[in-house]
């Protein structure tokens, strides 16, 4: 057995091997405690760079999504309005039918009138349902871009419908209701006028009816996306856990060993220190 004293190979090699454990046993206590195992690019910097790609892509869905859902609320704020405009209409139908049974100019004069506030009515929802200040039923034709993907192009273009109304001023004048540039002309001021208004009416109903099963469309398709949204999050957000976060069971594995092998390796350099006095029994 050689023995020297200016060099302690044993201490030496103990040490070294004493100074990885450590370092092993700080990276398992510092993944414990952020309950991440990559916290910084030196940790896993492929993995690091895949798991930031996916925590960007979640977080664009969950915005998508939010997105995705005002188009929904534009859709049932249109198809509210619309219902209320579709009720209105049922009254004006029944007004024009009472208007073509056998009566007087005047009776009519007075249905006309009641016709006329009616679509009065009927105006100021067209011209007050907004979504966000915008109009859904601008005589221009808002269009609205819902932005739900979170990657580039993943758009849905909803165009709102064009629709306005003027209520006639006087028992004379019949009321005129536009959608998407056709006129519907509601005149009961005559028999032969209120006759041929029953058909203009359920032809505008008709249109209300069109212009509401486009909107419940885009509902449809919105809530389809929003759908798909969620669960592509989910497990965009789960590949994106199984990468950065730490395994708790494993890593607490891995301390305890590491905790072993530092207890052991403290005993064990300070045998290594004692070899060396070993040359003192040669001196005696």
């Amino acid at each position: 057995m050689a023995l020297r004293i200016n060099h302690n190979f044993q201490a030496d090699f103990t040490h070294a091997n004493l100074l990885k454990t450590e370092g092993n046993m700080n990276r398992s206590l510092e993944r414990l405690a952020t309950g991440m195992r990559i916290n910084r690019a030196a940790d896993d910097a492929a993995g690091l760079f895949i798991a930031d790609q996916l925590k960007t892509y979640a977080v664009s869905l969950e915005q998508g999504t939010r997105n995705a859902q005002d188009g929904v609320s534009i859709s049932q704020i249109a198809q509210g309005a619309l219902s209320e405009v579709y009720n209105i209409l049922n009254d004006v139908k029944a007004k024009v039918i009472q208007a073509s049974n056998t009566s007087d100019d005047t009776s009519r004069g007075q249905i006309q009138q009641d016709i006329n506030s009616l679509i009065d009515s009927v105006a100021k929802i067209f011209s007050d349902t907004e979504f966000n200040g915008m109009e859904l039923f601008s005589n221009a034709g808002t269009t609205f871009t819902i932005h739900y993907g979170g990657r580039k192009d993943q758009e849905l273009t909803m165009t709102a419908a064009q629709a306005t109304a003027i209520a006639g001023t006087s028992t004379t004048a019949g009321s005129m209701v536009t959608i998407d540039g056709t006129g519907y002309s509601i005149d009961v001021t005559s028999q032969t006028a209120a006759n041929a208004t029953v058909s203009t009416v359920d032809a505008l109903i008709k249109a209300i009816d069109d212009m509401a099963a486009k909107f419940g469309s885009y509902q449809i398709e919105l809530e389809k996306i929003i759908s798909n949204n969620q669960t592509t999050r989910v497990n965009t957000s789960e590949a994106e856990s199984r990468i950065r976060n730490v395994d708790f069971a494993k890593e607490m594995s891995n301390f305890t060993r590491n905790q072993i092998l530092m207890q052991s390796g403290t005993a064990m350099l300070a045998q290594a220190n004692q070899l060396p006095q070993l040359v003192l029994q040669l001196l005696r």
